[in-house]
């Protein structure tokens, strides 16, 4: 799972953060997003599929971001997109 010290870190911002695998499953979500999505389910999101939660066109960005992750570790990245809507 989450190193206790980094997941510290994660737990004390203010933007909602969810991390998933690289089989589009949520793994982690702070307390933000845990309370920004808790009218699609909050923490129950736990381990559903990314896909679930977007519409076609997200799905697609979503999909080619994780190939992309995929063919190197040096693409891994904590932060790729955050959009306020």
């Amino acid at each position: 799972m989450i190193n206790e010290f980094f997941k510290s870190i994660i737990d004390q911002d203010t933007a909602p953060i969810v991390i998933c695998n690289l089989n589009n499953e949520m793994i982690y979500m702070n307390p933000s997003a845990v309370k920004r999505y808790k009218r699609r389910g909050g923490e129950k999101l736990l381990g559903r599929s990314l896909f679930d939660c977007h519409k076609n066109k997200s799905n697609e960005l979503i999909k080619r971001t994780v190939e992309w992750f995929s063919k190197d570790k040096n693409n891994n990245r904590i932060y790729a997109y955050y959009n306020e809507k």
